[in-house]
């Protein structure tokens, strides 16, 4: 997008995934605002200020109220007729390793006794989003040997 014109904005909970981003658009001779935070609390940025905001597989990171949280920060950033893409896995782990640390009550898959990543069937992932306050406009699944991920475009209500 940066390298189109578009004015650019990344968040990342890692500090080292901000400073590869902020290399990497300095090599490229790019402009971007990088900083270090979570995106269930992203009150630095002003409401209704982004045309597109994108979350590169981040959303399947937070468990429970977190993604909540996050769906909101999502729906006051962005602008009234503005697009969020939310690329996230989906669905029950495919590998029999990961499978046998999946809590399919909860969706999570478990890492040490902990929930560490959610992944949702997609008729429920839709419906988490939508109640959230998004209207739903494309919906594509690629599978894959590990587990599904959805790429969902929205809009908000």
């Amino acid at each position: 997008m940066a390298q189109r014109g578009y004015e650019v904005s990344g968040v990342d909970i890692s500090q080292t995934a901000i400073e590869w981003a902020k290399e990497r658009f300095l090599t490229l001779g790019l402009k971007g605002i990088f900083v270090q935070g979570d995106v269930c609390n992203l009150q630095q940025f002003k409401a209704d200020s982004y045309d597109v905001i994108f979350d590169g597989s981040c959303f399947h990171c937070l468990i429970g109220k977190q993604r909540e949280l996050c769906l909101a920060e999502i729906r006051r950033l962005i602008k009234p007729e503005g697009i969020a893409v939310i690329s996230t896995m989906t669905g029950k782990p495919k590998d029999p390793e990961n499978l046998k640390d999946f809590d399919s009550d909860n969706h999570h898959l478990m890492r040490n006794g902990q929930p560490w990543r959610t992944l949702k069937p997609l008729t429920l992932l839709e419906e988490e989003i939508s109640v959230q306050g998004f209207s739903i406009i494309y919906t594509h699944l690629n599978h894959n040997p590990w587990w599904d991920h959805a790429t969902i475009c929205c809009k908000p209500n």
